[in-house]
């Protein structure tokens, strides 16, 4: 009798084991790794938050320029793979410090903003390589400051 009891035992560890493995392997295929310049230009640009949000994993590209946004979205931090954002042409006067939050930045274009300084944790974005700033209200010694912070980075001021 007590075998009987074992046996579906059994079978329930089993079931429980392959299910835990089955959905970590797609929390792991969700975070997806640094594209090229090639690969990244191939993916979907999205237009707007809201179809961005439907699938956040999928959102390599955002485009949010002439969107008339008065603040940074902070809705943007739910993109896991983003990896080109585009804030040009809007009012936006601060930048988050939770910009860290996207270490997969690659390229970051927020001009034609009313930005008068960048916060100290866009340092942290070790994956960044183009960074538009131009037509902002930057003091020279911010951007002396930026340029220090970010020297692999192609700034364009």
């Amino acid at each position: 009798m007590k075998r009987w009891f074992y046996a579906p035992l059994g079978v329930l560890f089993a079931l429980v084991i392959c299910v835990n493995f089955a959905f970590g392997n797609v929390a792991v295929a969700q975070e997806a790794s640094l594209l090229d310049d090639a690969a990244l230009s191939k993916q979907k640009e999205f237009t707007s938050l809201e179809e961005a949000l439907k699938d956040p994993s999928k959102v390599y590209r955002l485009d949010l320029s002439h969107s008339g946004l008065a603040e940074f979205p902070m809705e943007i931090f739910q993109f896991p793979n983003l990896q080109s954002l585009n804030l040009s042409s809007n009012g936006i006067e601060k930048i988050p410090s939770e910009i860290a939050k996207l270490p997969k930045l690659q390229k970051l274009n927020l001009s034609t903003n009313g930005l008068k300084k960048l916060p100290v944790e866009i340092a942290s974005l070790k994956q960044l390589k183009v960074l538009d700033v131009s037509q902002n209200q930057f003091l020279t010694s911010e951007l002396t400051r930026v340029k220090t912070a970010l020297p692999q980075v192609a700034i364009n001021d």
